[in-house]
């Protein structure tokens, strides 16, 4: 019997209230993305700590298969049950955007810090990318990060902090603070230059940052190997 796809229909009907449909994210996060951040905070101790030989095999337990079967959905080939579209949207010329694409990484960091290195539309924690860069130096084979892409260590890739334009760069987003938040890799390439409204995403900005002791491992960024 031929499936019946159930989403496209019933956002399609008359009188669809598209508001119901809203959500925070593209695809709520699996437990064992916050099990891979425990276990990468704990690795990130043990270095300081000097225990390269714990810190390795912390590193090789974070990396679990469910987190790269998770970060291809977001960001491989596109569905309609994640990213609400199934084309590309049409981009300005690049002549009619802002000329900037990204503040200094100077500027970039306040941003992390000011949202606690969290991704602002999922919520998961984040990693410095310098500090993510620290640990495939030191650990070159338990991250395997030379692999293809989705062959790398999983939580290394799927939780790497990036800045995202809440109005696509693409679409005439301008670089303006206002306009960054912190994300996920995944959530930032699964939404690309889609707008908030055609994904059916709630505006991050309307919710409050959450700020704590994580510090996206950025320890380990001054850390001498």
């Amino acid at each position: 019997m031929e499936m019946i796809p159930l989403i496209a229909p019933i956002r399609q009907q008359p009188g669809f209230d598209k508001l119901h449909n809203m959500r925070r994210c593209l695809l709520k996060p699996i437990p064992e993305i916050h099990l891979a951040a425990k276990l990468l905070d704990a690795a990130a101790d043990a270095l300081v700590l000097n225990n390269k030989k714990l810190a390795a095999e912390l590193v090789v337990r974070a990396d679990i298969q469910k987190i790269m079967e998770y970060a291809v959905l977001l960001v491989g080939k596109m569905s309609i049950e994640i990213h609400r579209q199934i084309k590309m949207p049409k981009s300005l010329p690049k002549s009619e955007r802002h000329p900037t694409r990204m503040p200094t990484q100077s500027v970039q960091n306040q941003i992390f810090e000011k949202d606690g290195w969290r991704c602002r539309f999922c919520g998961i924690k984040v990693l410095s990318k310098k500090a993510r860069n620290k640990l495939v130096k030191l650990f070159p084979e338990e991250t395997h990060w030379g692999s293809s892409e989705f062959k790398r260590h999983s939580a290394l890739y799927a939780m790497a902090a990036s800045l995202d334009h809440v109005i696509p760069h693409s679409r005439g987003g301008e670089n303006e603070l206002s306009n960054f938040v912190t994300t996920c890799y995944c959530c930032q390439f699964g939404r690309g230059q889609w707008t908030l409204e055609e994904s059916e995403l709630h505006d991050p900005r309307d919710f409050e940052p959450l700020v704590d002791e994580w510090d996206g491992l950025t320890r380990l960024e001054k850390l001498e190997t």
